[in-house]
């Protein structure tokens, strides 16, 4: 029995692209030089995807009518070139067995499929790989998808992948799901908003960042007074500098991902953390073209 991944629209067809190219470049370059690279997908799903929209699909299949596409699991495993491992993730049970299903199909690739939560599994890596020069190889590096569902990333996730200064990382940054959470009115805020927001940028400086007092009084002295005076541009601009304190190697401007109509949904962000220029160079350029070909 086929398990349905059902999510996106044409957001997801853009985000999906983005990455696909930036990791056939990747591998391209990768192939000239000697370090073991992996790729990991923190939210892998089911590694396809059913849709319903009237849009054409960048790959897909009708199938009942329904219309199937690969998702970023499948995609990176149909790739010419080869990452040396690939880890893909996801909580659910059902999702991992279609995973182990997918890998199955790619013998000669080399994939681990893992069941849990992201955040740990992700620190786990992170703190256990050799970064390092290992035998004949000159390191390990690795390219690392966040897709979350909604705010499950929490920031201790990002220090240490930005630790490794090893991993480049495409980060699909839950906008709307922070303005949200960050409602218009102090007031309107309960602990359980404020917890989640303080997981998700790793610093409660966001109050004094996001919000003003409307009248004369100190900040905080009178919380039904306080308003969001940042609007979607300033809490995205306020993400990038969050992800600019950890990543020292280079953190993209983000891509803004929405419906047809509507607000922005996410921004998309590549984070690099390898500090090394010529590195950087090579990240900078690929990202920067791909950034220009559909905004």
């Amino acid at each position: 029995m086929t398990v349905e991944h059902k999510f996106g629209g044409r957001h997801t067809e853009i985000k999906l692209n983005v990455v696909q190219r930036y990791l056939e470049a990747y591998l391209l370059v990768m192939s000239r030089q000697n370090y073991r690279s992996i790729y990991v997908d923190a939210f892998a799903g089911t590694g396809e995807r059913t849709t319903t929209h009237n849009g054409l699909p960048l790959l897909g299949e009708i199938s009942d009518g329904r219309i199937i596409t690969p998702g970023s699991a499948q995609l990176v495993l149909q790739m010419e070139n080869n990452f040396d491992e690939y880890l893909f993730i996801d909580k659910k049970a059902k999702h991992v067995e279609a995973l182990e299903k997918l890998c199955a199909r790619f013998p000669d690739k080399k994939t681990v499929c893992r069941k849990g939560d992201a955040n740990e599994l992700v620190q786990e890596f992170c703190r256990s790989t050799n970064w390092k020069r290992e035998g004949e190889y000159w390191g390990t590096r690795a390219v690392l998808f966040l897709d979350p569902y909604g705010m499950q990333v929490e920031w201790q996730t990002l220090k240490d992948i930005a630790a490794t200064k090893a991993i480049d990382l495409w980060f699909l940054f839950p906008l709307s799901g922070l303005y949200r959470q960050a409602t218009r009115s102090w007031d309107s805020i309960d602990d359980d908003k404020i917890n989640a927001i303080d997981r998700c940028l790793g610093t409660p400086d966001w109050r004094e960042a996001l919000y003003e007092a409307t009248s004369q009084t100190d900040l905080f002295a009178d919380n039904d007074r306080l308003e969001r005076n940042a609007n979607i541009p300033a809490i995205e601009a306020y993400v990038k500098q969050r992800l600019q304190a950890e990543f020292t190697g280079w953190v993209s401007e983000p891509i803004p991902l929405r419906n047809t109509k509507g607000p922005q949904l996410f921004s998309l962000f590549f984070a690099m953390s390898n500090p090394s220029k010529p590195a950087k160079n090579i990240a900078q350029k690929i990202v920067r073209h791909l950034r220009k070909s559909i905004t």
